[in-house]
């Protein structure tokens, strides 16, 4: 089975790795300077492209781990994720909310697996 790797801008890492069904991806914003709810709508519009570009969508979402670096913002997030995530249950995946010291002023980061 060959693995797909969607190289980052950073080196040493990959943004998106698929191997058959399976896709590993991670998103941050790509503007550290705005705020919470510009990094998180950011964050959400590029997890949405990595998961397209490997062959799968929110739809195809098992696991998800957010990392913040202020958990005062969870209400926020747990708000515009709602709107992105949708009202089907029945296609939400497992999510966990995590607060973590992040690196370049990022606010936000995404660790996703999916399937396609």
């Amino acid at each position: 089975m060959q693995d797909v790797r969607w190289p980052s801008a950073s080196g040493g890492r990959s943004r998106v790795v698929a191997r058959g069904a399976q896709v590993f991806a991670v998103a941050n914003a790509s503007d550290a300077s705005l705020d919470f709810r510009g990094q998180l709508s950011q964050t959400l519009e590029m997890l949405d492209t990595h998961l397209l570009q490997a062959g799968t969508s929110r739809a195809g979402l098992l696991s998800v781990q957010i990392f913040v670096a202020d958990m005062q913002h969870k209400p926020q997030l747990d708000i515009a994720w709602r709107a992105w995530i949708g009202d089907d249950s029945s296609a939400w995946p497992q999510r966990a909310v995590v607060g973590a010291e992040l690196d370049g002023g990022l606010q936000v980061e995404i660790v996703a697996q999916a399937f396609r």
